[in-house]
């Protein structure tokens, strides 16, 4: 009797080789190539197509289903478009997230503008693409067991599952996680980003989203190295050491080569079918 797979959405906003900035980029690489190759999974993995990134050599195709996504934002509908292509030399499908207004820069940096300052909208962005996959289940018709995030960047997604969906029956046994990579000031609330989505939430300005969402979500990896250098960071701030010891959370080594990857791997599965 064949087994029933547990379907898997990870969410990134970086992915090697179509865009690097740091680690995050070859650890989804490398975790969602390992995932894909399991038989108890069946993964999909999604990040926004930014405008450096090269259709023509990365062979992005359209996905008919998803050509036209509906989503409401900012009191106002758009209308969202996912392509799809494969990670180079790998069996590991990528759904490219468009969008001309946040996505369309050719800026590598990503997160900063030319002169090195912190994007503004980085938050707002990132939030968009969160709720564009959630509404992308309805084309596809698709639902996740378990939703993988990583980092402040994806880290409002529990957050808008629970309050934007938590009436649907198909989005209510969803599970997420997130993987945290870096502990900085980069996910500052600085504005009301939930009204966005009409979603009356209490927020405290200048809060960090990452710590904010750490309770919505069921498990909180936190990779660091073997001095433990993002617990340390952590534990300096009252508030977030507050909030990482009343939350889910789970403390990783992060793989530093090849031969840690089977050990750090059997840990991530046995959290994901735990839940």
């Amino acid at each position: 009797m064949n087994q029933i797979k547990k379907k898997i959405l990870f969410l990134t906003s970086e992915i090697s080789p179509f865009c690097e900035t740091y680690q995050l980029a070859s650890f989804s690489k490398k975790i969602s190539t390992l995932i894909n190759d399991m038989d108890q999974f069946e993964i999909r993995i999604s990040q926004p197509k930014y405008g450096f990134i090269s259709e023509r050599k990365y062979i992005l195709r359209e996905v008919i289903r998803l050509k036209e996504v509906p989503v409401t934002f900012k009191n106002k509908n758009k209308v969202m478009s996912i392509k799809s292509a494969f990670i180079p030399n790998t069996r590991v499908q990528v759904y490219f997230l468009l969008d001309k207004k946040y996505f369309s820069d050719v800026n590598p940096l990503i997160y900063k503008s030319k002169n090195g300052q912190i994007l503004k909208n980085n938050i707002e962005k990132y939030s968009l693409f969160c709720v564009s996959l959630l509404e992308s289940f309805k084309k596809l018709f698709w639902y996740p067991d378990i939703i993988i995030c990583n980092d402040w960047q994806t880290a409002v997604l529990p957050i808008l599952l629970k309050n934007k969906y938590n009436d649907d029956e198909k989005y209510k046994n969803i599970k997420t996680i997130n993987f945290i990579h870096s502990i900085d000031n980069n996910a500052k609330l600085s504005e009301d980003i939930f009204s966005n989505f009409n979603l009356d939430i209490d927020y405290k300005k200048n809060s960090n989203i990452l710590f904010e969402s750490m309770k919505s979500f069921d498990l909180n990896i936190l990779l660091d190295s073997k001095k433990k250098t993002n617990l340390s960071k952590i534990n300096k701030n009252k508030t977030w050491a507050s909030i990482y010891k009343k939350s889910k959370t789970k403390l990783v080594v992060y793989p530093e080569d090849r031969t840690d990857w089977p050990k750090f791997l059997d840990k991530i599965t046995t959290s994901i079918n735990k839940l």
